[in-house]
């Protein structure tokens, strides 16, 4: 009789079965054909086992492998060991996932459709007239460094007048007020969402769970860098509105009004939570943008593995809950990064008005935002550089034109004072590349391939060692992130050669370009790499891990056509996300938390001790903390104690002036200044010597009170 030859091939699962059973079933060449089996009838259902495990296609174990193999590689690269092995592992894991990209094992890449008409670029000339009229006035009453009524009107005027003037089609919200009539008339509230958004919520609720948990005591306290933001929201709300701060080598306004606001409209407490919860909230603003990104990069599950790496990852974490303006920059950069490749991949004007928008706006968050300009440049030359761009590239110059002004329109205050006060706008910036504060330690060509160098080795290796932005010597990503990202780097990188999709390539050239405020720290190499300066790269960074998260997904639903099987992916994939969750969650909360404790003064305590002696015998004017090198800030403690602004301190050649009062005296020291103390005693005898004991040692402080009326 004659017998159906069976040919099956063995799948990934069988093999590691195989394993278990100490019978590994042999890996076939490439190739090769898989071995078939003539079974005869009475032992078909046993030569179909056989013939299940006869056969391994290669295509199953290439991901797996190339995943362990990073896994391991960026274990080990984080320990600072064995930089050969590792690195080694790393490349073959490069090799394996190029290899599977380029034999389709991801599948096809998933792109949003590109519209095949585009709008002609346009403009109303009146609106336009009117808001650079505007803008002129604005740029005219922004005189002396300062935020008058008439210049916030002219300035908002112009922002509204000349994005009008742009914008094609209806204004968004311009349908709202009918429909809040409707609603009144006849109210019904109607919500529909489908699996996906509901998914996405909880995803993005379970990232405002990391971003909010444990805020009050993560960090648990101010450093110098607070005071002197608290000093300047000090000034706004005793009516000083300036548009730059000058104090500490010069501060972007942003946050300060937020806080401002907040504790003047909000009733918020002026406290260390108030700063954290603002910044906080920025920084989960930009998760949304993440999202939209990697959606428009790769397809909404892109979008969904970016903005859940980015949501629980230490680095984007830690630089948006230290209350200080440095997420500013993340934030605008994810609008902006995102409308500008939407507007290029979409050709819709309106995407411009928004990329130009955000990047005016990001002049006022953070100093490291001055590079978003030179990469939305870098786009625009990529896009026009690749064969899409053919036929558009002179309405592609006019849309980058729209952006470029509405830019300029919004940064117009801040250009003036940088117009008038380029010394102090540009003091941060020139101190760190020139030697306007201190000479170079090196040639600049050397000194910058070397900052470049260490700013690269970040994401893998170690990401500074500046303790109050992350945990010193250890890598900006955890390494499950850093394996995907590395990993991703790859994936795009084949994309592109497959493709030649002008994103691909952006993505990964835009990463060095965001990393420049960090690498071109030259006088000062030791502040490099500088997680915050480099903080708009987190975007192209967990775009990319994103990527390949989602490629991982994509192999395992294709590479199964068991439905149970098809479940090894979600199992694979939610396992490397809940190791990444609770790996960032322990970083966070645990090792940075402590690391927080130990590294920061007590300041909370000595202000406790301030606040028992002037609600019982003495006032704020007899408080001094004598001045000790490295010590906590005066200024901290006085505003904990509920006078911010002012400063307690007091230098220790000063004692010896202090009148006699007729009033109790409170003098707070650092335990080792013996020598202030000795003065103290000397100028005030019968004083009471007290040691205050704190939690982590060497932070103990010595009070000496001084009755009242005594000399």
């Amino acid at each position: 009789m004659e017998t159906k030859r069976a040919e099956v091939e063995a799948t990934v699962l069988d093999w590691f079965i195989s394993l278990l059973r100490l019978r590994p079933i042999p890996i076939p060449e490439p190739g090769t054909q898989p071995a078939t089996l003539v079974p005869p009838p009475e032992t078909k259902a046993k030569a179909s086992v056989e013939a299940v495990t006869s056969s391994l296609r290669i295509a199953h174990v290439r991901v797996p492998a190339a995943l362990l193999l990073a896994f391991v590689a960026q274990i080990g690269l984080a320990s600072h060991s064995n930089v050969v092995l590792f690195g080694g592992l790393y490349l073959a894991a490069a090799v394996l996932v190029g290899w599977a990209v380029w034999a389709g094992d991801f599948g096809e890449v998933v792109r949003p459709r590109t519209r095949l008409k585009s709008a002609v670029a346009a403009y109303d000339r009146r609106w336009l007239a009117g808001g650079l009229g505007l803008a002129l006035l604005a740029y005219l009453t922004s005189s002396d460094n300062t935020f008058r009524l008439t210049t916030v009107v002219f300035w908002g005027g112009s922002v509204l007048l000349t994005g009008r003037a742009f914008w094609l089609g209806e204004l968004p919200g311009a349908g709202l007020p009918a429909r809040l009539r409707k609603f009144i008339a006849n109210p019904q509230l109607r919500l529909r969402l489908d699996g996906w958004s509901l998914l996405v919520l909880a995803v993005f609720g379970l990232i405002a769970y990391f971003r909010f948990s444990h805020l009050d005591q993560v960090p648990f306290a101010m450093w110098s860098d607070h005071a002197e933001k608290y000093l300047d929201i000090v000034d706004i709300l005793n009516g000083q509105t300036s548009i730059f701060f000058s104090r500490n080598t010069g501060r972007e306004p942003a946050q300060f009004y937020l806080v401002a606001a907040a504790i003047k409209w909000l009733g918020a407490d002026f406290s260390f939570i108030t700063l954290k919860f603002i910044t906080a909230l920025a920084g989960l603003i930009a998760v949304p943008y993440v999202y939209l990104l990697g959606r428009e990069v790769g397809g909404r599950k892109v979008g969904l593995f970016a903005m859940s790496l980015v949501g629980i990852a230490i680095w984007p974490n830690v630089v948006a809950r230290i209350g200080l303006r440095h997420v500013f920059h993340i934030t605008f950069s994810a609008a902006a990064l995102y409308y500008m490749v939407r507007g290029f991949k979409t050709r819709k004007q309106n995407d411009f008005v928004l990329t130009g928008f955000f990047v005016g706006l990001s002049a006022y968050g953070y100093t490291a935002s001055r590079i978003l300009p030179l990469v939305i440049g870098l786009g625009f030359v990529l896009y026009l550089a690749h064969r899409i761009s053919r036929g558009r590239r002179t309405q592609s110059v006019a849309w980058i034109g729209v952006a470029a002004l509405m830019a300029i329109v919004v940064a117009t205050p801040l250009l003036r004072v940088a117009s008038e006060l380029p010394d102090e706008v540009l003091y941060r910036s020139l101190s760190r590349i020139s030697e306007s504060e201190r000479p170079l330690p090196g040639p600049p060509l050397e000194l910058f391939l070397g900052n470049m160098w260490n700013a690269l080795r970040m994401f893998s290796w170690d990401s500074g060692q500046i303790w109050i932005l992350a945990l010193p010597g250890r890598p900006a990503l955890d390494w499950v992130t850093g394996a995907l990202f590395h990993l991703g780097l790859v994936v795009v990188g084949v994309r592109y050669l497959k493709g030649r999709d002008w994103v691909d390539l952006f993505l990964m050239l835009s990463i060095p370009i965001l990393l420049l405020p960090s690498v071109l720290s030259l006088a000062f190499p030791g502040e490099n790499p500088h997680p915050s300066r480099a903080g708009g790269a987190v975007i192209p960074v967990f775009t990319i891990a994103g990527i390949a998260f989602a490629s991982v997904w994509s192999w395992s639903q294709r590479s199964f056509e068991v439905p149970w099987r098809k479940r090894i992916g979600v199992w694979l994939v939610g396992g490397m996300f809940l190791v990444s969750a609770v790996t960032n969650y322990d970083m966070v909360i645990g090792e940075y938390g402590a690391l927080q404790r130990q590294s920061s003064w007590n300041t909370a305590q000595a202000a406790e001790v301030v606040g028992n002696f002037t609600t019982s015998i003495g006032s704020f004017e007899d408080v001094y903390m004598i001045a000790y090198p490295h010590w906590m800030d005066s200024r901290l403690v006085a505003l904990l104690a509920g006078r911010p602004g002012l400063d307690i301190v007091l230098w220790p050649d000063e004692i010896e002036a202090l009148v006699d009062v007729n009033a109790p005296q409170l003098f707070m020291l650092h335990h080792a200044d013996v020598e202030g103390l000795d003065r103290l005693q000397a100028r005030f005898p019968g004083g009471i010597t007290n040691r205050h004991a704190a939690e982590v040692d060497g932070r103990d402080f010595v009070t000496y009170l001084v009755p009242g009326g005594e000399s």
